[in-house]
Protein backbone atom coordinates (compact mmCIF):
# COMPACT_ATOMS: atom_id res chain seq x y z
CA UNK A 1 0.00 0.00 0.00
CA UNK A 2 1.07 3.17 -1.16
CA UNK A 3 1.89 6.08 1.78
CA UNK A 4 1.68 9.65 1.99
CA UNK A 5 2.16 12.41 4.97
CA UNK A 6 0.17 15.90 3.99
CA UNK A 7 1.66 18.36 6.31
CA UNK A 8 -0.75 20.77 8.52
CA UNK A 9 0.52 23.42 9.81
CA UNK A 10 -1.31 26.19 10.86
CA UNK A 11 -3.07 28.75 8.72
CA UNK A 12 -3.19 25.80 5.91
CA UNK A 13 -6.39 25.92 3.21
CA UNK A 14 -8.54 23.26 4.71
CA UNK A 15 -10.78 22.73 1.64
CA UNK A 16 -7.15 21.32 0.41
CA UNK A 17 -5.80 19.79 3.02
CA UNK A 18 -8.83 17.62 4.11
CA UNK A 19 -10.05 16.95 0.31
CA UNK A 20 -6.46 15.67 -0.40
CA UNK A 21 -6.55 13.39 2.64
CA UNK A 22 -10.33 12.00 1.44
CA UNK A 23 -9.52 11.57 -1.62
CA UNK A 24 -6.45 9.74 -1.41
CA UNK A 25 -7.89 7.56 1.11
CA UNK A 26 -10.88 6.45 -0.94
CA UNK A 27 -7.78 5.37 -3.38
CA UNK A 28 -6.75 2.98 -1.24
CA UNK A 29 -3.43 5.17 0.03
CA UNK A 30 -2.25 5.33 3.58
CA UNK A 31 -2.65 8.97 4.45
CA UNK A 32 -0.91 10.12 7.43
CA UNK A 33 -1.91 14.09 8.72
CA UNK A 34 1.56 15.64 9.84
CA UNK A 35 1.55 18.84 12.12
CA UNK A 36 4.14 21.15 11.18
CA UNK A 37 5.06 21.63 14.90
CA UNK A 38 2.30 21.06 16.73
CA UNK A 39 -1.15 19.08 17.92
CA UNK A 40 -3.38 20.33 17.36
CA UNK A 41 -3.28 22.49 13.99
CA UNK A 42 -5.74 25.68 13.06
CA UNK A 43 -6.73 25.97 9.25
CA UNK A 44 -6.63 29.34 7.80
CA UNK A 45 -10.56 29.91 8.80
CA UNK A 46 -10.68 28.76 12.38
CA UNK A 47 -10.94 25.00 11.89
CA UNK A 48 -8.77 22.70 14.17
CA UNK A 49 -7.91 19.39 13.36
CA UNK A 50 -5.77 16.55 15.52
CA UNK A 51 -3.11 15.21 13.63
CA UNK A 52 -1.35 11.83 13.90
CA UNK A 53 1.71 12.86 14.45
CA UNK A 54 4.55 16.25 14.20
CA UNK A 55 6.65 16.50 11.73
CA UNK A 56 9.69 15.64 13.97
CA UNK A 57 8.06 12.13 14.19
CA UNK A 58 8.54 11.74 10.75
CA UNK A 59 10.32 8.89 9.75
CA UNK A 60 10.37 9.98 5.58
CA UNK A 61 11.54 6.51 4.43
CA UNK A 62 8.54 5.00 5.10
CA UNK A 63 6.31 7.35 2.39
CA UNK A 64 6.03 7.64 -1.21
CA UNK A 65 4.75 11.23 -1.39
CA UNK A 66 4.35 14.61 0.44
CA UNK A 67 2.01 16.86 0.21
CA UNK A 68 1.82 20.27 0.96
CA UNK A 69 -1.35 22.21 1.03
CA UNK A 70 -1.54 25.83 0.29
CA UNK A 71 -3.19 28.69 2.60
CA UNK A 72 -1.73 31.53 4.24
CA UNK A 73 -0.07 31.48 7.01
CA UNK A 74 0.26 28.12 5.98
CA UNK A 75 2.75 28.14 3.60
CA UNK A 76 5.26 30.74 5.63
CA UNK A 77 4.85 28.35 8.44
CA UNK A 78 6.14 25.84 6.31
CA UNK A 79 8.66 27.48 4.40
CA UNK A 80 10.15 28.89 7.27
CA UNK A 81 11.11 25.35 8.83
CA UNK A 82 14.47 24.22 8.51
CA UNK A 83 13.30 20.80 9.56
CA UNK A 84 10.31 20.73 6.94
CA UNK A 85 13.10 22.14 3.85
CA UNK A 86 15.30 18.88 4.70
CA UNK A 87 12.33 16.68 3.77
CA UNK A 88 11.35 18.35 0.93
CA UNK A 89 15.29 17.98 -0.20
CA UNK A 90 15.70 14.55 0.90
CA UNK A 91 12.47 13.65 -1.32
CA UNK A 92 13.54 15.18 -4.29
CA UNK A 93 17.01 13.76 -4.18
CA UNK A 94 15.51 9.99 -3.83
CA UNK A 95 13.14 10.81 -6.71
CA UNK A 96 9.83 11.04 -4.24
CA UNK A 97 6.96 12.66 -5.35
CA UNK A 98 6.39 16.24 -3.70
CA UNK A 99 2.94 17.93 -4.32
CA UNK A 100 1.81 21.61 -3.56
CA UNK A 101 -0.98 23.35 -4.18
CA UNK A 102 -2.06 27.02 -3.97
CA UNK A 103 0.69 28.73 -2.67
CA UNK A 104 2.69 25.73 -1.52
CA UNK A 105 4.59 25.80 -4.64
CA UNK A 106 6.74 28.81 -2.93
CA UNK A 107 7.91 26.20 0.06
CA UNK A 108 9.51 24.35 -2.93
CA UNK A 109 10.96 27.57 -4.02
CA UNK A 110 12.71 28.43 -0.90
CA UNK A 111 13.83 24.50 -0.04
CA UNK A 112 15.48 24.83 -3.77
CA UNK A 113 13.77 21.94 -5.36
CA UNK A 114 11.35 23.78 -8.28
CA UNK A 115 13.32 23.62 -11.74
CA UNK A 116 10.72 22.72 -14.41
CA UNK A 117 6.90 23.86 -15.08
CA UNK A 118 4.58 24.09 -12.15
CA UNK A 119 1.21 26.03 -11.76
CA UNK A 120 0.22 27.77 -8.10
CA UNK A 121 -2.61 30.60 -7.18
CA UNK A 122 -2.58 33.00 -9.69
CA UNK A 123 0.19 36.35 -8.32
CA UNK A 124 1.95 33.14 -6.10
CA UNK A 125 4.50 32.80 -9.14
CA UNK A 126 6.24 36.10 -8.26
CA UNK A 127 7.22 34.27 -4.80
CA UNK A 128 8.12 30.95 -6.59
CA UNK A 129 11.82 30.36 -6.61
CA UNK A 130 12.90 28.59 -9.54
CA UNK A 131 10.97 26.89 -12.41
CA UNK A 132 8.70 27.86 -15.33
CA UNK A 133 5.22 28.94 -14.54
CA UNK A 134 2.18 27.76 -16.40
CA UNK A 135 -1.05 29.44 -16.17
CA UNK A 136 -3.22 27.87 -18.11
CA UNK A 137 -3.65 24.44 -16.11
CA UNK A 138 -4.98 23.12 -13.42
CA UNK A 139 -2.20 20.42 -12.81
CA UNK A 140 0.85 20.14 -13.61
CA UNK A 141 3.73 17.44 -13.27
CA UNK A 142 7.37 18.04 -14.15
CA UNK A 143 9.09 14.54 -12.82
CA UNK A 144 8.50 14.01 -9.30
CA UNK A 145 6.82 17.16 -9.06
CA UNK A 146 3.47 17.72 -9.02
CA UNK A 147 1.17 21.09 -8.60
CA UNK A 148 -2.17 23.22 -8.47
CA UNK A 149 -3.49 25.97 -8.46
CA UNK A 150 -5.81 26.37 -5.02
CA UNK A 151 -9.46 25.72 -3.46
CA UNK A 152 -11.54 24.70 -6.42
CA UNK A 153 -8.85 22.41 -8.41
CA UNK A 154 -8.06 20.47 -4.94
CA UNK A 155 -10.24 17.59 -5.82
CA UNK A 156 -8.95 17.16 -9.58
CA UNK A 157 -5.29 17.54 -7.60
CA UNK A 158 -6.12 14.68 -5.27
CA UNK A 159 -7.72 12.67 -7.75
CA UNK A 160 -4.15 13.11 -9.90
CA UNK A 161 -2.37 11.92 -7.00
CA UNK A 162 -4.65 8.58 -6.80
CA UNK A 163 -3.87 8.36 -10.45
CA UNK A 164 0.11 8.62 -10.05
CA UNK A 165 0.16 6.36 -7.00
CA UNK A 166 -2.73 3.66 -7.88
CA UNK A 167 -3.10 3.52 -11.59
CA UNK A 168 -6.04 4.59 -13.89
CA UNK A 169 -8.42 1.75 -12.61
CA UNK A 170 -8.51 3.03 -8.81
CA UNK A 171 -8.28 6.71 -10.11
CA UNK A 172 -11.63 6.22 -12.72
CA UNK A 173 -13.50 3.91 -9.51
CA UNK A 174 -12.73 6.76 -7.13
CA UNK A 175 -13.63 9.33 -9.42
CA UNK A 176 -17.23 7.59 -10.49
CA UNK A 177 -17.58 7.30 -7.12
CA UNK A 178 -17.83 11.17 -6.30
CA UNK A 179 -19.60 12.21 -9.51
CA UNK A 180 -16.61 13.88 -10.34
CA UNK A 181 -17.60 14.88 -14.05
CA UNK A 182 -14.36 16.88 -15.40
Amino acid sequence: MKKVAVIFADGFEEIEGVSIVDVLRRGGVKVDIVGLDKLPITGTHGVKFVCDMTLYDLEEDEYDMLVLPGGQPGVSNIEGNLKMREIIKCFDKKGKFIAAICAAPIALGVAEVMSGEYTCYPSCEASVEGGTYVSDKNIVQSGNIITSKGPATAMEFALELVKILNGEQVYNEVKNGLLFTK
